[in-house]
């Protein structure tokens, strides 16, 4: 790449951008490929490789001398926006190889167990459907036993991942994803210390008292494998039929006032296939043009929760301004998107949400279930946020296994292994961006419903409100976005409020 010494050539910015979005397209295509089932192979490589010049050292420092006319807006957000990109990626590159065999195990590999070959993919589904706690516990165990081979991969993979942050100049991992993304961690961490302080008593209270009438066990003699059993809420399924999926949700953006007949660039993929992951997702391939919303749909309220959230990036990505520049339709801060993403699940644990769409006019224990529940994943989020704040400030070795068990034991109370220290942990720092999404939603909610009434998802105004925030892309951050509704800066005292009264009332 040519550089223009103190600055950048707008030519080669321009290129940049360009092929930024080209590659974003090619690898969300890719894993949507492999995720949806369509393929076995997860193949990135040639991908990167067909644009070295977006993740080369040159290319992170050129962006940093890019010249301040070119493109015109009067901040560097799009600076620091690129230069993350770069570096990330360059850090992306580096690992290819190891994530697309870390990948392709996972599509291809089996847990033997009573005499059948289970997908390793679908073993978290075969868990939450296993009454037995006996054939459960045997089941975990073969699922750790088989990842004594994955376990070598993705330690190799991590202490590469580190070892390229300290060779670009940072002090560590942790230092340079809060450089590139702009978040305190430490402060965020004193935030979520500060949860689990104040909901720990609500959470051992309501948490025990779910596992012992679930799954007869007490909070502290459970594994994390009998968690989504205890929360499988089969008794509430009966409300959440696999029919009305998509039209209670297509209904829902058009009392707002959004026709989901007009985002014909948004593929809704339902079908079943058998290597098909069973976690949701949406695959934003080409923003807003090409956005492709996944499920594979098993029945019951977690394919609302999991259809409404995943809606919820599509319809974000789908209604983004094309006319965005590359870095704020793809780039930015992915706790804005996760915010939009809660902001639409959550309505299907509103209590006159569900009585107005699925006629669910008794709705209170399912409500208060799924509040403990969510309670369980905000602490779950912040006992990993502390955890890997330890993981990524220095080298990575098999011994933090016992570190990782112990800090979610003690956020939790229920039993971990030590084996998952790296399977549960996102690149990134992504468990950051899903605690600033929580705390984001929860202030958005508060907003909403003193503008247009606590049956907001029915307004028109609302829902335009709603469109003009998506159709920023990701160009301002959660940070800002607060701001422009109403709040200071980011605040968990909504969230924390939400919880206290609906568990406590």
């Amino acid at each position: 790449m040519s550089v223009i010494i103190g600055t950048m050539a707008s030519s080669e910015l321009g290129r940049v951008r360009t092929d930024l979005e080209a590659f974003q397209s090619e690898l969300m295509a890719e894993f949507y490929g492999n995720y949806a089932g369509l393929k076995d192979e997860l193949s990135t490589v040639p991908i990167y490789d067909r644009y070295p010049h977006l993740f080369s050292k040159e290319t992170i420092e050129a962006i940093g001398r890019a010249d301040m006319d070119a493109p015109p807006e009067d901040d560097r957000r799009w600076q620091r926006y690129l230069r993350a990109f770069s570096t990330m990626g360059y850090v992306d590159s580096v690992v290819k190889e190891l994530t697309d065999r870390v990948n392709t195990w996972e599509a291809r590999s089996t847990v033997a167990f009573e005499g059948e070959d289970i997908p390793y993919r679908m073993v978290p589904v075969k868990l939450r459907n296993e009454p037995d706690a006996g054939k459960r516990h045997a089941l975990f165990e073969a699922k750790l036993a088989t990842m004594a081979e994955l376990n070598p991969l993705l330690l190799e993979r991590m202490a590469s991942a580190h070892d390229t942050s300290a060779q670009l100049g940072f002090k560590n991992y942790r230092d340079m994803c809060s450089s590139l993304k702009g978040v305190d961690y430490k402060g965020l961490e004193a935030s979520m210390e500060d949860l689990l302080h104040r909901t720990e008593g609500l959470y051992a209270r309501e948490m025990g008292a779910v596992l012992q009438e679930k799954v007869g066990l007490s909070l502290t003699d459970a594994w994390s494998c009998d968690i989504p059993h205890a929360f499988k809420g089969e008794e509430y399924d009966r409300y959440f039929s696999k029919d009305r999926l998509v039209g209670a949700f297509f209904e829902t953006l058009k009392a707002m006032g959004i026709d989901p007949g007009a985002y014909g660039n948004i593929m809704i993929d339902t079908e079943d296939r058998e290597k098909k992951t069973p976690r949701a997702f949406c695959a934003p391939v080409k923003v807003p043009d090409d956005v492709k919303l996944v499920i594979k749909p098993m029945g019951g309220w977690r394919d609302y929760e999991a259809f409404f959230h995943e809606g919820g990036h599509a319809w974000h990505f789908g209604s983004t301004d094309r006319r965005h520049p590359a870095e704020f339709r793809y780039l930015g801060d992915n706790s804005v998107t996760e915010g939009y993403a809660f902001l639409l699940e959550h309505l299907v644990t509103d209590k006159l949400w569900l009585k107005r769409y699925l006629g669910f006019e008794d709705s209170g224990d399912y409500v208060r279930f799924a509040l403990v529940n969510k309670l369980m994943f905000l602490r779950r989020y912040a006992s990993k946020l502390i955890y890997e704040m330890k993981l990524h400030q220095a080298r990575v070795t098999p011994e933090l296994g016992d570190v990782y068990r112990s800090t979610l034991q003690k956020g939790l109370k229920f039993r971990h292994s030590e084996r998952h220290f790296l399977e549960d942990v996102d690149d990134g720092f992504y468990c950051a961006e899903y605690l600033r999404a929580w705390v984001f939603d929860g202030q958005l909610r508060a907003a909403l419903a003193e503008k247009f009434g606590e049956e907001w998802f029915l307004s028109e105004k609302a829902g335009a409100y709603l469109k003009e925030l998506w159709s920023y892309g990701q160009k301002f951050n959660a940070d800002e976005l607060v701001r422009t509704v109403g709040y200071i800066e980011l605040d968990s005292e909504p969230l924390i409020q939400e919880i206290e009264r609906g568990l406590t009332g």
